[in-house]
């Protein structure tokens, strides 16, 4: 497995394993704002709201561990070449 599959499965396993430690998944779901069922499903992998993966990691103290390597990755491509631009319709003739 691997691509967003696999970096789903992983940070749900990585939530999981640290939630475990101090709650269950109805005391997490409470705190996160959501359901067990969306506690559930994040923990195992699946697709869930964006804002609601990240505030999960927040609430377990694990954002701070990502946001240097997004930081990282952010600084390697705002360095890249950048894509050469499509000509603007002024430049195309209208005649139809």
């Amino acid at each position: 497995m691997n691509g967003a599959d696999g970096f789903l499965k992983t940070v749900g396993d990585l939530i999981k394993r640290q939630r475990s430690l101090t709650m269950d998944q109805q005391d997490f779901a409470k705190r996160l704002g959501c359901g067990v069922n969306t506690v559930y499903r994040m923990e195992n992998g699946h697709s869930v709201n964006s804002l609601t993966l990240f505030t999960a990691l927040e609430l377990l103290g694990l954002l701070e561990h990502f946001i240097p390597v997004l930081d990282d990755q952010y600084a390697r491509v705002a360095n890249a070449p950048q894509r050469k631009r499509r000509k603007t319709s002024e430049d195309f003739s209208n005649d139809f």
